[in-house]
């Protein structure tokens, strides 16, 4: 077999191969005994149909193209075995000739793993920024932690419906005069200013007392996600159930213990220590992605341009799949974020070739490191996704699974871009800040 290597344009590279009539021939002939056992011609038995004859009936392409499907990864295995090569995306193949009698002749053009010139990757010089804990941030807290705890008793006074009340409703809708499809609600919860309805919904039932009933005629905007209510004017016959007033825990010693502090000061203490752990997990985040920053922008990768035309097909997929689940357009996203088209694609193709480069230079610290995942890593990450207890046969079969998909490998490189992560933020000279106050 002959290989000859037509173009090189960095990690591009082509390949005409040439391989011998004999062989040819004789996977044409294997081709022929495999299928003619299937097939039927009248006058013949079932496999005793002579090769011309199906050659005749059936045409040439049907057995080139079998030939194709069991020589072709042959061939792409010895070329990249013969040139060392570590491909990264599947090959194109071209047949440039499949005659009888002649060799056959194909192009394969292959992306191989591109050129990675590390710069100093040991030793970044990155600052700490200062971590302080405000008391309004405390207060914040304390206030979300009384939200979290507030209760809603029904109200017991003889009023009617207040600003903020919590109501329970019964209603049936209308559109001119004929009751929805599903316009019958029982036991429907609703905060009065809910922007869940049109404002005068809630102005509506203002004062209403429990027991109550009252009409409202509501007119809804043209994007109201309900479809049957959607740019109407609906009519809802409304019978209040219920009313409750939300009541928040007061902020003492008592609303501390039933959280399990001792006092007031102990629970604004762990707040305050909770606060700070989390600006520093943070920060440290912050120095990681800034750490390999510094090291990608400074080394050089010779990206393939088939590889980033591909990631930005790849990330423009991503944008609209994100787009479609908010309900929304590219073509929405575009004139909202004031971009021409030729902008977006500059824009995906700057993020692409970021994202690129950036797994490259990672992966060939990994490499001069000697920074591996081994299996044991990757069980754990798995156990940790999985909620509940798990049993052995439960991670086998989920590794199983992702490997059938591909999603392991990629599962493998995520874990190992964090352990290279992991190794040149602790190489780098962090410079401590002036001032820490927890």
């Amino acid at each position: 077999m002959q290989i000859a290597v037509e173009k090189k344009e960095g990690a591009e590279l082509s390949f005409k191969v040439e391989v011998p009539k004999e062989r040819v021939e004789e996977e044409l002939s294997q081709a022929f005994r495999r299928l003619v056992r299937e097939v039927k011609v009248p006058g013949f038995r079932k496999g005793k149909v002579p090769r011309k004859i199906f050659e005749h009936r059936f045409g040439q392409g049907i057995l080139q193209e079998e030939v194709i499907k069991k020589l072709y990864p042959e061939v792409y295995r010895e070329v990249v075995n013969q040139q060392s090569l570590s491909p990264i995306i599947e090959p194109t193949l071209e047949i440039l000739q499949f005659s009888p009698n002649k060799p056959l002749i194909l192009r394969m053009d292959l992306v191989t793993k591109p050129e990675v010139k590390l710069s100093k990757y040991k030793g970044i010089k990155v600052k700490e920024r200062k971590i302080e804990t405000s008391k309004d941030e405390i207060t914040r807290a304390l206030r979300q932690l009384q939200e979290q705890y507030a209760d809603y008793p029904p109200v017991k006074e003889k009023r009617g419906v207040r600003d903020n009340d919590w109501v329970t409703l019964d209603w049936k809708s209308f559109y001119k005069g004929k009751l929805l499809p599903r316009g019958v609600e029982k036991n429907f919860t609703l905060q009065i200013g809910s922007p869940a309805f049109p404002p005068s919904f809630s102005q509506g039932l203002i004062g209403l007392k429990t027991g109550e009933k009252r009409s409202l005629e509501i007119q809804f905007p043209l994007n109201y996600p309900h479809k049957d209510f959607t740019g109407r004017e609906i009519t809802f016959e409304v019978t209040l159930k219920e009313i409750r007033e939300k009541r928040v825990p007061r902020l003492n010693a008592e609303f501390a213990k039933n959280l399990k502090f001792d006092n007031l000061k102990s629970l604004r203490k762990h707040i305050k220590d909770n606060i700070a752990k989390t600006k520093k997990n943070w920060e440290e985040k912050r120095l990681k992605a800034e750490t390999v920053r510094e090291v990608v922008e400074s080394s050089t990768v010779d990206l393939p341009l088939s590889l980033v035309e591909r990631k930005v097909d790849e990330r423009r997929r991503q944008l609209e799949n994100r787009l479609k689940e908010r309900g929304t357009s590219l073509e929405n996203y575009i004139k909202d974020q004031k971009l021409s088209e030729k902008e977006l694609q500059e824009k995906l193709k700057s993020e692409g070739e970021k994202d690129l480069k950036t797994y490259f230079v990672l992966e060939a610290i990994a490499e001069q490191e000697k920074i591996e995942v081994k299996e044991e890593e990757i069980e754990k990450r798995l156990r940790s996704s999985v909620r509940g207890k798990v049993e052995e046969k439960d991670i086998i079969r989920l590794k199983n699974s992702l490997a059938a998909r591909g999603e392991l490998k990629i599962l493998a490189a995520e874990l190992r871009n964090e352990k290279v992560i992991d190794f040149l933020y602790h190489q780098a000279k962090i410079e401590k800040a002036k001032v820490l106050k927890i």
